[in-house]
C-alpha cells in the first residue's frame, strides 16, 4: 500500500498515533518483529489498516518511534522521581525505584529493546547512549559537589549502574510472576553500590 502524501501534523489526532504505539508495544513484547505485521498492529489498535499510513510509512518507522518513546518514558519517570533530590544516595535510590517500577508495569520493554539490536543496531546503541549521557551528567554534577570521586570517568560509572539496573530489573520484573522488584532486593542493591562488598564496620 502506498502511503498518502499528506500526513498528520504534530499534535493532530494524537490519540490514533498513541493507539498504534500501544498496540505495537503489546504485540512486539509477545511476538518477534518479523511475525508482527501492520495488519496485526491495526487490528490490535481497533483501526483500519489503511489508517496506519497516516502516521507511519512502515513497520520499521513505527518500531523506531516505539523504542524512542520507551526511552523517553524511562528517562522521564526517573527524572520525575528524583525531583529536587540533591543527595547522591537519594538520587540513586529514587532513580532505581522509578526504573524498576517502569519495568514492572511494562516488562515487554526488555524484549523489544533486545530485539532492536538485530532490527536496527544503531537504534539499540542510541537507546542506551541516551540513558548513559543523562546519568553521566548527574555523575559530573556530584563530582563537582564533592560527593563522587573526581578521578572516576562518568561514562564508566553510568554504564556500570545501567548494567546493575538492567539485570536486577530483568531478574525480578521480567522473569518472576509478581513482576516486581522487592524492597529488600533494592535495599541490597543500594548497599552494594554504597559500600561495595565489604562487611559493615562493627
Amino acid at each position: 500500500m502506498t502511503p498518502p502524501t499528506e500526513r498528520p501534523t504534530p499534535g493532530q489526532d494524537a490519540d490514533g498515533r498513541e493507539l498504534l504505539l500501544t498496540a505495537a508495544e503489546r504485540l512486539f513484547a509477545e511476538e518477534s518483529y518479523t511475525s508482527v505485521t501492520v495488519a496485526k498492529i491495526c487490528a490490535q489498535a481497533g483501526m483500519a489498516t489503511g489508517t496506519f499510513y497516516a502516521w507511519f510509512e512502515s513497520k520499521h518507522e513505527l518500531f523506531v518511534e516505539l523504542v524512542r518513546s520507551i526511552n523517553r518514558d524511562v528517562r522521564r519517570a526517573m527524572a520525575v522521581a528524583i525531583g529536587e533530590a540533591t543527595s547522591r544516595n537519594d538520587v540513586e535510590r529514587l532513580g532505581f525505584r522509578a526504573f524498576f517500577e517502569v519495568m514492572s508495569h511494562r516488562p515487554g520493554v526488555y524484549r523489544i529493546v533486545r530485539e532492536a539490536e538485530f532490527v536496527d543496531p544503531s537504534l539499540f546503541r542510541e537507546y542506551y547512549e541516551q540513558i548513559a549521557r543523562g546519568y553521566a551528567r548527574g555523575v559530573r554534577g556530584f563530582q563537582q559537589s564533592g560527593q563522587v570521586d573526581p578521578a572516576l570517568d562518568p561514562e564508566i560509572v553510568a554504564f556500570m549502574y545501567m548494567g546493575v539496573g538492567y539485570f536486577v530489573g530483568m531478574r525480578w520484573a521480567e522473569w518472576t510472576q509478581g513482576r516486581s522488584v522487592p524492597d529488600d532486593v533494592q535495599a541490597d542493591v543500594m548497599k552494594v553500590l554504597t559500600r561495595g562488598l565489604a562487611r559493615p564496620e562493627d
